[in-house]
């Protein structure tokens, strides 16, 4: 199934209406999982505008200095704190340095196994990228985790005790507007990995606000994207993992 059109524009939010997967952190690591037709703030998503250059916030085609669009695999293919932590390191001071880093630490969280489950790790990841402004509740990955052990944070999307990741291949992502140099919301949507296969159909989203402090990008806060806007035209990765 072609999932791009010629323009570039992604099919998903075609192809994922019915079975798209909304994820939410707000307030906290309250991770939930929400059908399209469930409440409006459930609503599907897949789709990104194109990047905000700063400080304007108003959509375009990306930062100046940013020579690269968002790959989405800065930091490597392991899924693992080291991949988080080098993202990190690698991130420039633009929207596309933002962008990558949201989707590095995405693409370590939503796993199963569940990386955070081992608290060292995911007590190494909150100290280096979570914001001083965070909320508690929500930088303290390791408790967020350990609240959901029980609970099957795809809300059935995925099999239960069945491993899964996300891939960036054919994702998609989208700086929302008002964001500002310092200040970057990040919306992403990444396809879900079961045995080995990529899934047409299902997906998982995310937005996350970065802000740059310590000469690196960290994590304030995260939540659900404005699905209606990401399924409007999103931009896809240049590569994907």
């Amino acid at each position: 199934m072609r999932m791009v059109t010629a323009s570039g524009r992604s099919r998903w939010p075609i192809v994922i209406g019915a079975a798209a997967l909304v994820v939410a952190i707000s307030g906290g690591i309250a991770y939930t999982a929400t059908r399209p037709t469930a409440a409006p703030n459930a609503a599907p998503s897949t789709a990104t505008a194109t990047p905000t250059p700063t400080p304007t916030g108003s959509t375009g085609t990306g930062d100046i200095g940013d020579d690269v669009a968002p790959t989405g695999c800065l930091g490597g293919q392991d899924r693992n704190v080291n991949m988080v932590l080098a993202a990190q390191a690698d991130a420039k001071h633009t929207s596309y340095g933002a962008v990558e880093l949201a989707t590095t630490f995405y693409r370590w969280l939503w796993q199963s196994p569940n990386p955070a489950a081992n608290t060292a790790d995911a007590n190494t990841v909150s100290a280096a990228i979570m914001s001083s402004t965070a909320n508690e509740e929500f930088s303290d990955l390791a408790a967020g985790y350990s609240a959901m052990a029980n609970t099957d944070i795809t809300s059935g999307q995925v099999p239960a005790n069945t491993p899964f990741h996300l891939s960036t291949t054919n994702g998609l992502w989208m700086i929302s507007e008002g964001s500002s140099a310092d200040e970057v919301e990040v919306n992403i949507a990444a396809g879900y990995v079961v045995n080995g296969e990529l899934s047409p159909t299902k997906t998982a989203v995310i937005s996350q606000t970065l802000v740059w402090e310590d000469n690196a990008w960290h994590i304030q806060s995260a939540g659900t994207p404005d699905q209606a806007k990401l399924a409007a035209g999103g931009t896809r990765y240049t590569g994907g993992c």
